[in-house]
């Protein structure tokens, strides 16, 4: 039995990157959080669509901290007889979810970021995925909680030391992805937050062109009514927006 710490990702303050994806049946928002691309190349939905490359971006944003950590983990076995690797992984899942229950700060969902379901609404023997390749398997994904003065390290650490503490059964292997990600809960708790800095901005505008030889103080804003919508902005830190357009002219007489 041994734990592979598949180890693929640095994650340094200047570099991350903007693919997202949204665990089902939940208001939250997951970010990968691994190597950055060109600034503003991609945008992400809330709803885990990736959008269009050179999306722009507003000049309006606020930076939020994130307020958990993603790592993958598959539970996988290359035991052949069927029903033994069912058993190997079926005590490995159950021994696991007695550990996360008893833990603080982690949160464990059954399948891929993006299509997961809770431990309420999984049963052991449902896990499992049998003969995937050549091997059987239960894919996990782990989240942990960010806490008052952490850093990415630290959360990282935290991870590695739970999950080389799961206690394996048989021939069980526990291999951990070689990405991470970042994520906000419930996303929509920052957009009043937004909208004001959004409205001071406007403000600004009326303001600062009121007085310019077009006397341009009559302002339009659309696409507010959309949700907000986020991107890495440091390895634990989020970049909250909602895309907007505002139009600045005459009034009308």
């Amino acid at each position: 039995m041994m734990i592979r710490w598949l180890v693929g990702l640095a994650v340094a303050a200047s570099m991350f990157a903007a693919p997202a994806v949204a665990q089902n049946n939940q208001d939250m928002i997951v970010v990968t959080a691994s190597k950055r691309q060109a600034v503003d190349e991609e945008a992400a939905d809330v709803d885990g669509v990736v959008a269009g490359a050179r999306r722009e971006l507003p000049y309006v944003s606020i930076i939020v901290p994130a307020d958990f950590v993603i790592f993958t983990v598959t539970l996988e076995t290359g035991t052949r007889s069927v029903d033994e690797a069912q058993r190997e992984l079926e005590r490995t899942f159950t021994t696991l979810t007695t550990k996360v229950a008893r833990a603080q700060g982690v949160i464990l969902e059954v399948g891929e970021p993006g299509n997961s379901s809770t431990l309420e609404t999984t049963e052991a023997r449902e896990a499992v995925e049998l003969g995937y390749g050549d091997r059987s398997r239960i894919p996990l994904v782990f989240k942990f909680a960010v806490q008052k003065g952490d850093t990415f390290r630290t959360v990282r650490t935290r991870a590695e030391k739970f999950i080389n503490e799961i206690q394996l059964t048989g021939r069980a292997e526990a291999v951990t992805g070689d990405l991470q990600y970042i994520g906000v809960t419930d996303p929509k708790k920052h957009r009043e937050d937004l909208l004001k800095k959004i409205a001071e901005d406007a403000r600004l505008l009326q303001t600062t062109f009121s007085g310019a030889s077009t006397g341009a103080t009559a302002i339009s804003l659309t696409g507010l009514e959309g949700r907000v919508r986020t991107r890495p902005n440091g390895p634990l830190d989020m970049e909250i927006y909602i895309p907007y357009s505002i139009v600045l002219g005459s009034p009308q007489r």
